[in-house]
């Protein structure tokens, strides 16, 4: 028996699952051997099952069931909830600790803070490392230099002495 790509591919999720018969099994087989298409589909179905885990089982309230078959006999769409519990209030917090943390973090920030701006500072240039006076005479000697011989047609050096 010869399966169509989408019979099998409705198969196939059964399959894995281990649900279908020996009979509907091998012609399965026999077609996903034949088939890359609907091999590859096999190949995302299986990685797809590896991220769902079965969780540990939850057992139900007291009282689910009846309260569950009184709701479906009395004609209600929804069962009547038993009263939920008050949530429990946050412990109480360790006085001496949490000022500690609390003072330790403070610190920490003020000390972080003081250290970044001793970095700026540092990092930035004063004035007196701003002049480009000395630099600034020596370029425009050379840019004048260079200029006179492209007039006189030769060739161009940058600094070093490389043709442009």
């Amino acid at each position: 028996m010869s399966l169509s790509c989408e019979n099998a591919c409705t198969l196939i999720p059964s399959y894995l699952d281990g649900e279908v018969s020996e009979e509907q099994a091998g012609p399965l087989r026999q077609h996903l051997m034949a088939c890359p298409a609907c091999r590859e589909v096999t190949k995302s179905e299986t990685a797809l099952g590896r991220w769902i885990v079965a969780g540990p089982p939850v057992a139900a309230p007291a009282g689910f069931a009846s309260r569950i078959a009184r709701a479906a006999f009395s004609g209600r769409a929804e069962p009547e909830l038993p009263p939920q519990p008050e949530p429990s209030q946050p412990a109480e917090r360790d006085g001496a600790l949490y000022s500690f943390v609390l003072a330790a973090t403070a610190t920490a920030a003020a000390a972080l803070f003081a250290l970044s701006i001793g970095l700026q500072r540092a990092s930035l240039p004063s004035e007196s490392g701003l002049d480009a006076a000395p630099e600034l005479d020596t370029l425009l000697r050379e840019i004048e230099l260079e200029n006179r011989q492209l007039e006189e047609g030769g060739a161009a050096t940058d600094s070093w002495g490389r043709g442009q």
